[in-house]
């Protein structure tokens, strides 16, 4: 195993270990995996890079680019044989392996961070950098093909496109959308007293919610 450019761990070229991490003035949170035994398949699929991006960088497909640790042991072990093992071999050179308990009021400190901080929409999506999607589905009406520029978490601009045969201008429906936040609620409800039958064809508020989040 081998490190190579700024987080990655390959074996043989193929990637068995990420990392990444965030930092301010005051904090630093690293967090990582390590690929022992999963199902491959699963992982190209949640990793579905577009072909064009692959072709453009020269890359090999994901499928050929990743592997599991289980592939290159020489003896076969389980996950948390793997864990101890890991463990014990961090810390050899101690006595006996250093644990830390939180107590119960340490805990509620971290919880009471996480549900106040990490879990918020304003964490996880508020603070994104400005990005453009592009939301394409065929459904039994016909296509619907929306183009979405987000800055902040908040809609900049909207534009839907497809070849279905909707009776009203598709604009009424973009309008009510611009600087709204990109979150599921707010679309919902901005599009609450909005025929989208007469506009697009047979879809539900919480169908067309979806399709867009």
């Amino acid at each position: 195993a081998e490190l190579t450019g700024r987080n990655d761990i390959v074996v043989e070229g193929r990637k068995i270990s990420g990392n990444a991490q965030f930092t301010n003035l005051k904090n630093m949170f690293s967090h990582g995996t390590l690929l022992f035994d999963s199902h491959i398949e699963d992982v190209v699929q949640a990793l579905n890079v577009k072909k064009d991006k692959i072709e453009s960088k020269g890359i090999k497909s994901i499928r050929s680019r990743v592997a599991n640790i289980s592939e290159y042991l020489k003896e076969k072990m389980t996950i948390e044989e793997f864990k101890d093992f890991i463990t014990k071999y961090i810390f050899k050179e101690y006595k006996e392996i250093p644990i830390i308990d939180l107590s119960e009021d340490e805990w509620g400190k971290v919880y009471k961070l996480s549900d106040e901080k990490y879990k918020t929409w304003e964490w996880n999506f508020g603070r994104s950098p400005e990005f453009n999607i592009r939301k394409k589905n065929r459904f039994d009406f016909g296509q619907i093909d929306a183009r979405i520029q987000v800055k902040n978490g908040i809609i900049q601009n909207i534009k839907i496109y497809g070849d279905f045969l909707g009776s009203g201008e598709i604009e009424d429906i973009e309008q009510p959308l611009m600087g709204k936040y990109f979150k599921e609620e707010e679309i919902k409800m901005a599009l609450n007293n909005i025929d989208l039958n007469y506009y697009i064809g047979a879809i539900s508020t919480d169908e067309f919610v979806h399709f867009l989040i």
